[in-house]
């Protein structure tokens, strides 16, 4: 009986304390850890739309068309090509900075529902 009682103790003890810890572990290094996976998508994302090499061959013709109106026509494409790349990009950085923004509301958001239920049965 003695060893059940003291495997009682640990879980229980373990449980409180892990149950203490994660506000603690939510705004320290969970925190951190999104932030670094949100900072790698949006690198990753940037690379996949490669905005920095269109805008390096903003000036380069296209198709090795070097009269005026292939000049023109490769410029304006590229133009546009950069415009919608870089829309994209806004757009997926607002999601990232929603997901952060989220992260951090969580923990509160549990908390005032968790305070509305007590209330509510009180």
């Amino acid at each position: 009986m003695g060893i059940f009682f003291q495997t009682l103790r640990t879980v229980i003890g373990s449980t409180v304390v892990d149950f203490l810890y994660t506000p603690i572990w939510w705004y320290s290094r969970g925190l951190w850890k999104q932030l670094k996976g949100v900072a790698g998508s949006f690198v990753a994302r940037q690379d996949a739309l490669a905005i920095d090499v269109w805008l390096k061959n903003l000036f380069v013709p296209m198709y090795g068309q070097y009269d005026i109106v292939g000049r023109l026509i490769s410029f304006f494409m590229r133009l546009a090509q950069i415009v919608g790349r870089a829309i994209a990009l806004i757009i997926w950085a607002a999601f990232l900075l929603l997901w952060i923004i989220g992260w951090l509301l969580i923990p509160a958001a549990a908390a005032y529902l968790l305070d509305a239920q007590i209330m509510n049965f009180i």
